[in-house]
């Protein structure tokens, strides 16, 4: 790697994954809230979202974690947590929140594959990487909260996909000896403005042949044969039954 891409590996990555950080934080302190945890469980769920993917990355690359070793890993988080639970409006401030989440994955994505290429894992495996420093997080911050990670979830707006792009995009730069600070940066910003195209638009990744073959849901016994109307049943009871139906075509 050039003299440029070890810096944007040390000193560059410091001030964006500390942004990251704390863009990550502030998302996991919003789901504690709305859950109504108290401040230690809102401060826990902010440290994951914040420092889980980078802890990850750290951990695979067999490097003393970053979250273990700066102070400034840990105040990011408890800044993030000390704004939202302490607001009370913090919850409608989602258009804010959703373009600092997008910005945070864009780095995020980036800087995770860089630091893997710096410390020579091959192309496949430091886009994966890259992809799991942006998610790994949140999903963490999920499993905590009892939901199902948005970035699982087909019903939701596409998380992964924007982070492939962003590592992608790098994988390509550096095979074509073109990845620069500024390429990385451009690289960054591609993934987030197509993370926030898709929160704007509402674009989701397909779902399955086998759920799209179930429908929707049909009433029990009460409707006179031959009938195929549908029911209106909230999301929860409607997925419980689909996986029901599913599973009862499947055995």
């Amino acid at each position: 790697m050039t003299a440029e891409l070890h810096e944007l590996a040390g000193d560059v990555q410091y001030p964006l994954d500390l942004a990251g950080i704390f863009a990550f934080a502030v998302h996991g302190a919003l789901i504690a809230t709305r859950k109504d945890f108290d401040f230690f469980g809102t401060l826990l769920l902010a440290e994951s979202a914040g420092v889980g993917g980078g802890l990850f990355r750290d951990l695979v690359l067999r490097v003393q974690p970053v979250a273990f070793t700066d102070l400034g890993c840990a105040i990011a988080p408890f800044l993030a947590t000390l704004l939202v639970f302490f607001s009370s409006r913090a919850q409608s401030w989602k258009r804010g929140w959703h373009v600092a989440d997008a910005g945070a994955l864009g780095m995020f994505c980036v800087t995770g594959t860089v630091k893997a290429l710096d410390h020579g894992l091959n192309s496949p495996a430091s886009a994966a990487i890259g992809v799991t420093t942006a998610v790994g997080g949140g999903v963490a911050c999920s499993v905590l909260a009892r939901e199902i990670p948005s970035s699982l979830a087909w019903d939701r707006d596409l998380y992964v996909v924007p982070a492939l792009l962003g590592s992608g995009l790098v994988i390509l730069l550096h095979a074509t000896s073109t990845l620069r600070v500024a390429t990385a940066v451009a690289a960054g910003l591609l993934a987030f403005a197509f993370r926030l195209s898709a929160v704007r638009r509402g674009w989701r990744t397909p779902r399955s042949a086998l759920w799209r073959r179930a429908g929707a849901v049909p009433k029990p016994a009460t409707l006179p044969e031959g009938r195929r109307e549908k029911t209106m049943l909230p999301p929860a009871d409607a997925r419980t039954a689909q996986h029901r139906q599913v599973s009862s075509e499947l055995h």
